[in-house]
């Protein structure tokens, strides 16, 4: 959809990963936004509004980021869809919504929510308290959610059809890091996420589209547009 907001669907089952629309207020998050930082200017609004995200099943949040985890959106979803939050103690714990609708989470967590398999996996985000990624699976297809991430070894141990991978850099991988990441995965299709929503994370998704497919790789990136949907 945008940034490293995405909605997944799968046959009966709807997803939400890392909700993002609104820049925090002050004091609202764990990470407070500092004011006149170039660092967190935004480049463009979220292209979609709440009102069209209808029927979500779950919500999966990779970090307590402000961009990742947007805390009144989430509350407000789960609370009107009767959606799960799945995510780590440290960011269910802000989250003002019934305990039945909170699935704590750490690494090597693995479980069935709602007709999709999910596990929640490492990431190597040291600003954030306990960074995870996601694999979500169903009836055979199968999407791997990075969040905020550095290049790391165990990437060679993720198998999925779809990969989402941050390419933005400064804090995450950049875009040769996302195609060595892609060149170990080996998914079916790529698709970069993280990058020129803020001035900070500027990056051409071209140039990685191109050093993949000048490479030996099977692998088809996906370069979407702000709310453009994408089906395998």
């Amino acid at each position: 959809m945008w940034h490293s907001f995405f909605k997944v669907q799968f046959q009966g089952a709807t997803v939400l990963l890392d909700p993002f629309m609104n820049m925090p207020l002050a004091g609202e998050n764990f990470m407070d936004v500092p004011s006149g930082e170039n660092t967190f200017k935004l480049r463009m609004k979220c292209p979609v509004s709440q009102k069209s995200l209808k029927g979500i099943d779950f919500i999966c949040v990779s970090n307590e980021q402000f961009d990742h985890f947007d805390r009144r959106l989430v509350e407000s979803i789960a609370k009107n869809d009767n959606a799960v939050v799945v995510g780590h103690e440290s960011v269910l714990n802000e989250l003002n919504i019934p305990a039945n609708l909170k699935h704590n989470v750490m690494v090597g967590s693995r479980f069935n929510l709602r007709g999709v398999d999910v596990q929640a996996l490492d990431a190597h985000f040291p600003s954030s308290f306990y960074p995870l990624s996601f694999l979500l699976s169903k009836n055979n297809e199968s999407i791997y959610f990075a969040g905020n991430t550095a290049l790391m070894d165990s990437f060679s141990e993720i198998k999925a059809d779809v990969a989402l991978l941050p390419i933005g850099g400064n804090t995450t991988m950049d875009v040769i890091d996302a195609v060595r990441a892609t060149k170990t995965m080996k998914p079916k299709y790529a698709i970069p996420m993280h990058y020129n929503s803020f001035d900070s994370i500027v990056a051409d998704p071209e140039e990685f589209r191109a050093r993949i497919e000048k490479s030996i790789l099977k692998t088809v990136p996906i370069i979407l547009k702000p709310n453009q949907v994408f089906k395998t």
